[in-house]
């Protein structure tokens, strides 16, 4: 690289620029879920309706919990109010919008096929649109076309998410006793990946990849947490990425407390340890990339040795998930794996002493139109199924350096690793290409990786 001084903003545009043009010969932009696929959703979903007794099945949405009526409609990018949709067993559904958001909303109905419709209890609740056009619910439910008699309701959204209003809304319409959460109606049918889902999610780690390759050369002391990560959120914008899965995470020094924390404006000081973490969305579907690193020099020998631990760890529950796609055996034998491996793991603390530290959560979850909010998939050890025949899932492995916020336990505060990974029958390989040990690639574009041991890019 021309730039002597890699702290600088010449650097990291260049640095974005050069990764952009590598990466975009890569990409498909024609991988989108049509019309005939959105149709198709909706037919497996209401025989699933028919078989347990519904009528119409309702889920909501926000700009934080949008997978579901992603997955049903398109609906990628909903902006300011929350919304909802109407699916009856027979026919389209109906989304339910408000009047400032629902101009976007009105894009994802064009394109997935499905009705929409304003209703003034979803609007932003002080403002007025008196030029808006609003239906109310039974003016909506006669566009459905349902069954004559009581109807039996659905709920598919999971009650952490349903507003009260919106339940109120529906108990006041079908009446108490007729609406029925049975989230995992919707989750287990959309938990089942499609190919076209597993090939988008490829490309949205390719983009991922490029935009984390970008945030650890720019890694460097005197940089702050926000220029970091406005390298990989340019690069993967660039990259066609709509959205983020969360929010960028560059965590350093004493920030590592917060584990999954945003970057901030902290100067990155010379030598502290650095987690790093990005979920670009691209054509409605999530990649991911997470690890932690040292800025300035490499890991000490003790700050060492959690990471290692982390990357054992990885290595152990990915062979375990290979396994049980090849042998078709329940996911908690993965889970088991991942927990014999960390019983027999012993680091040595601060003060000396040896001990087993402590994982932060469970080592697998789902993805798809979300980045960890499907609400069906997690690997736990109380997971007595097999994985469906194709499916898209995240390994997430880390370790904690502390038990209480301000007592480190161990050199390193918090390390971990995170990839996306498909299975289609008895293949499972890792969509990401970055090595486990990306601390060759801080601060350095020119320098070389090895790789991941078990990427192999879906489809290929």
């Amino acid at each position: 690289m021309s730039y002597s001084n890699r702290s600088t903003p010449q650097y990291r545009a260049e640095v974005a620029a050069r990764l952009v043009e590598e990466a975009y010969p890569r990409l498909d932009f024609s991988l989108r879920i049509t019309r005939e696929e959105y149709a198709e959703r909706w037919r497996s979903v209401q025989a699933a309706m028919r078989a347990q007794g519904y009528t119409v099945l309702y889920v909501c949405g926000s700009e934080l919990d949008r997978s579901d009526i992603a997955w049903l409609a398109g609906v990628y990018d909903p902006i300011i109010e929350r919304y909802g949709l109407l699916l009856p067993v027979e026919g389209r559904p109906i989304i339910l919008a408000g009047s400032e958001g629902g101009h976007v909303l009105e894009a994802a109905a064009e394109t997935s096929g499905a009705d929409i419709a304003l209703m003034q209890e979803f609007q932003i609740s002080d403002e007025e649109y008196r030029h808006a056009h609003f239906e109310n619910l039974d003016d909506i439910l006669r566009r459905l076309d349902l069954p004559a008699g009581p109807q039996r309701v659905a709920v598919g959204s999971s009650p952490e998410f349903l507003p009260l209003a919106h339940h109120r809304l529906l108990i006041d319409k079908f009446g108490e006793g007729r609406v029925i959460f049975a989230e995992e109606l919707l989750q287990k049918i959309k938990y089942a990946k499609s190919p076209k889902e597993l090939a988008i999610m490829q490309q949205a780690n390719i983009v991922a990849d490029a935009a984390f390759r970008g945030m650890l050369a720019v890694a460097v002391p005197g940089a702050r947490e926000t220029d970091v990560a406005g390298v990989g959120e340019f690069i993967f914008k660039q990259l066609g990425a709509h959205r983020l899965g969360f929010p960028t995470i560059v965590t350093s020094g004493d920030h590592n407390y917060t584990v999954i924390g945003p970057a901030t404006d902290k100067v990155i000081e010379e030598g502290e340890m650095v987690s790093m973490g990005l979920s670009p969305t691209w054509h409605g579907y999530h990649g991911i990339l997470r690890r932690t690193i040292r800025v300035g020099a490499a890991p000490t020998p003790g700050q060492r040795e959690l990471i290692a631990a982390v990357e054992g760890l990885y290595r152990v529950v990915i062979e375990a998930a290979q396994k049980a796609a090849a042998e078709n055996l329940n996911t908690n034998t993965i889970d088991q794996a991942g927990k014999a491996y960390l019983e027999s793991l012993r680091l040595t603390t601060i003060t000396g002493e040896t001990v087993t530290p402590k994982e932060p959560y469970t080592f697998i979850h789902n993805t798809g139109c979300s980045e960890c909010q499907e609400g069906y998939g997690a690997v736990t050890p109380h997971t007595a199924y097999p994985m469906a025949e194709r499916v898209a899932l995240m390994i997430d492995v880390a370790l904690l350096g502390f038990e209480r916020r301000g007592e480190p336990i161990f050199p390193t505060l918090y390390a971990v690793v995170e990839d996306g990974f498909w299975k289609d029958g008895q293949d499972l390989f890792v969509y990401n290409n970055l090595p486990l040990d990306v601390q060759p690639l801080v601060g350095d574009l020119d320098a070389a990786g090895e790789g991941n041991p078990y990427y192999k890019p879906y489809g290929e």
